[in-house]
């Protein structure tokens, strides 16, 4: 049930489809004693050989309801509708926001946790609210986008994870078209085929096109996507860093900060892209992405992980977090 196929099993399992499922499941956890987590597609995480000790709950409402109104589209979906489905509905109603964040695996839910974001754009950008239960309460209840505290790839249901089960999300979406293919990939793919005004079907395929030669045919190899965060540093870290390192990108991160790159680091200065320990390794075509070949365990990936940070920390002081979720309780 994870894309990195690796983890022991889980000591109880459900799926909800509704408040009265959740409800269900939250009080049989409770009356136990036991530990709960919330699994939406389990596309960003990594779960100990072990397994889990408690109950995982996966919400299963894969509804969609879209509503025009005077200004803007709304669309409501359950937590546990793909997300790529809800990008591929989008942009067939020829509405713009979400498209460059095609082909994400994963759901609804588990992409409003992590705060997805590709090639310029971030799921915070179009949510309106979000539809959770909140088991210390036995009650729903609507936070609003402000509420949901979003920020690089987290949010407070990242930071705050047990507290809220997220059961739908609602997304806005203004009529007025913006596009955005800013992003390098982009920028060069529609140079090459001399396309200066691309659909959103086509930068919706182009993304989808991008991404597939970046990263691992899930039904071949186990991953989880990108393993690291692209480092946040000051500005005085990131002068030092580029008077090292000239020719490493650095993008601008507001409030006195700067972005470095982490499959930049791991390739042109650590020189681990395509680094193969055993069943694990760095993707040869994107050196963020850590691979399962086979039968690897969630022991090995970690140290394989670790490796890594320690490198990264050693020869370039940049302390790479990770992005991937573990599950070990």
């Amino acid at each position: 049930m994870t894309t990195f196929k690796i983890g022991g099993p889980a000591r109880y399992f459900c799926e909800a489809g509704s408040i009265e499922d959740i409800r269900e499941g939250v009080a049989f956890a409770r009356s136990r004693n036991l530990p709960l987590f919330v699994l939406g597609g389990g596309s960003n995480i990594l779960v100990s050989d072990r397994g889990y000790s408690g109950l995982v709950m996966r919400i299963t409402d894969s509804t969609l309801t879209w509503e025009e109104k005077e200004n803007m589209y709304t669309l409501t979906a359950g937590a546990g509708v793909s997300w790529d489905t809800l990008v591929g509905c989008v942009v067939s109603h020829d509405v713009s926001g979400i498209e460059n964040l095609s082909a994400i695996p994963g759901t609804v839910g588990g992409a409003v946790v992590q705060n997805i974001g590709a090639y310029g754009s971030e799921v915070k950008d179009c949510v309106l609210s979000v539809e959770v239960y909140d088991p210390s309460e036995n009650c729903v209840r609507t936070l609003t986008r402000r509420e949901c505290n979003f920020a690089y790839r987290t949010s407070i249901f990242k930071e705050e994870g047990k507290k809220f089960i997220i059961m739908r999300v609602q997304f806005c979406f203004q009529k007025e078209k913006k596009i955005n293919i800013s992003y390098k990939d982009l920028i060069t793919h529609f140079e090459l085929k001399k396309n200066i005004h691309p659909t959103l079907t086509e930068i919706r395929d182009a993304v989808t096109d991008i991404r597939s030669k970046k990263f691992p045919d899930l039904s071949r190899y186990g991953t989880a996507g990108s393993y690291f965060k692209n480092p946040i540093v000051s500005n005085v870290v990131a002068n030092n860093f580029l008077l090292r390192y000239p020719l490493a990108p650095v993008y601008d991160a507001g409030e006195g900060a700067k972005k470095l790159s982490a499959a930049w680091i791991i390739d042109h200065i650590l020189n681990m892209r395509g680094h193969r320990v055993g069943a694990v390794g760095s993707w040869s075509a994107q050196a963020l992405v850590i691979v399962n070949y086979g039968d690897a365990s969630c022991a090995e990936v970690t140290s394989f992980v670790r490796e890594i940070q320690s490198y990264a920390k050693k020869i370039c002081a940049i302390t790479l977090l990770a992005e991937v979720i573990l599950i070990d309780e």
